[in-house]
């Protein structure tokens, strides 16, 4: 099993202009050959590198000053953003610019001196610092428990975000074995608006308490922004502070998603949610004012979180599908009523048993109902 540990970054200034130049190559680079194979036809990654290691090297001297090892990833994320392409799963690779997230990924190579391995990549984390590729020993700061990593460290991400802020990922592969858990208790999730999660206990959590406090700052901010002359010092400078203000909203999202996500996975064994389309809920032009509370909620970002973490910790998780009506039928008696698909209906009253119940939560009932159906059917093939 793998597990990624994120660390704020501390460079100094020579750190800094060197993992700047490092960024600069990589986005160089994946350029250079995303215009080449748009003039020329798309060519395999191992012929970008062959052109790459025999001329465009020698060419560029500032090349040589980066590890190869970056810039051949780079040309291999080149490669499979065409087939992501191809494969019709993301659209046309689209050029890299200096102004938004910038990052490189270096891979952790081990080597024997006198029976004692040795790696590119070390972590000290009593000493708080990171040993990276051409940068040596960096201070880090962790937002989390990590003095014991059981692992071992296999690749490196290092990014810097539009608020100029560094950051470090370290990939492990754990040695820990996923615990083996017997499953006690279900969980069915309806995902909404006006309530971000419905459980089908009937906890709920509300949406956008978080996103309130920033959002009046930001808007202020872009009015102020609006008024200043373009290329001005004081442009870049409120641009900067409207940078940071969506760093903040958006640290705030992923904290509060965290704390959910991490409940939800330590108290229930089988864990069951929609399978949600977003891009397709999310139409500009017929009602802004629902794709962007679509877009606040992150409901992506809450299953990517549930089923990593579901997986770490031994548990099981499921997604219904897309189409599955759950809004609509009875969780007493199954019974569907298409009138249900009007939203603004919040109440649900069954016109065969004459139950009422809050519209996610009779949701959320289903969802947890599918989800055994799920796991009964995936137990019995085992």
């Amino acid at each position: 099993m793998f597990r990624t540990y994120k660390f704020r970054l501390y460079p100094d200034k020579e750190q800094i202009e060197l993992i700047n130049k490092t960024f600069g190559s990589s986005r160089y680079v994946y350029n250079y050959y995303l215009d080449k194979m748009k003039n020329n036809g798309y060519v395999s990654a191992y012929t970008n590198i062959k052109d790459y290691t025999s001329i465009l090297q020698y060419n560029a001297s500032f090349l040589q000053e980066t590890d190869s090892n970056i810039i051949i990833k780079s040309l291999f994320r080149l490669d499979n953003a065409y087939k992501k392409l191809f494969t019709k799963t993301g659209g046309y690779p689209k050029f890299k610019s200096k102004y938004n997230k910038n990052s490189y990924n270096t891979t952790a190579v081990y080597r024997n001196y006198k029976d004692k391995e040795y790696c590119n990549i070390e972590l000290d984390l009593t000493n708080k610092q990171i040993k990276l590729p051409k940068l040596n020993w960096v201070k880090i700061r962790g937002y989390r428990n990590t003095n014991n990593i059981n692992g071992k460290i296999k690749s490196a991400t290092i990014s810097r975000e539009p608020n100029g802020k560094y950051y470090v990922s370290v990939l492990y592969e754990m040695y820990d074995k996923v615990p083996e858990i017997t499953p006690r208790t279900i969980v069915g999730i309806d995902l909404g608006i006006k309530k971000l999660l419905t459980l089908s206990d009937g906890i709920t959590y509300d949406n956008n308490k978080y996103i309130d406090k920033y959002e009046k700052k930001i808007k202020r901010k872009q009015r102020e922004l609006a008024r200043k002359e373009k290329g001005s010092n004081n442009y870049y400078k409120c641009k900067k502070e409207l940078t940071t203000l969506y760093s903040k909203l958006a640290n705030a999202r992923k904290y509060y998603i965290h704390k959910i996500t991490k409940k939800i996975t330590d108290e229930y064994d089988i864990i069951t949610c929609e399978k949600l389309k977003t891009k397709e809920m999310i139409v500009k032009g017929k009602d802004n004012k629902l794709s962007s509370k679509i877009n606040d909620a992150t409901f992506s970002e809450i299953i990517r979180q549930l089923l990593y973490k579901a997986k770490y910790k031994g548990k099981e998780f499921y997604q219904i599908d897309t189409y599955y009506p759950s809004s609509q039928i009875c969780s007493r008696c199954d019974n569907q009523d298409k009138r249900y698909k009007d939203l603004t209906k919040r109440e649900y009253k069954c016109t065969k048993c004459n139950q009422e119940l809050d519209r996610d939560l009779n949701a959320s009932i289903n969802i947890m109902f599918e989800g055994l159906k799920l796991y009964m059917e995936n137990y019995a093939r085992i």
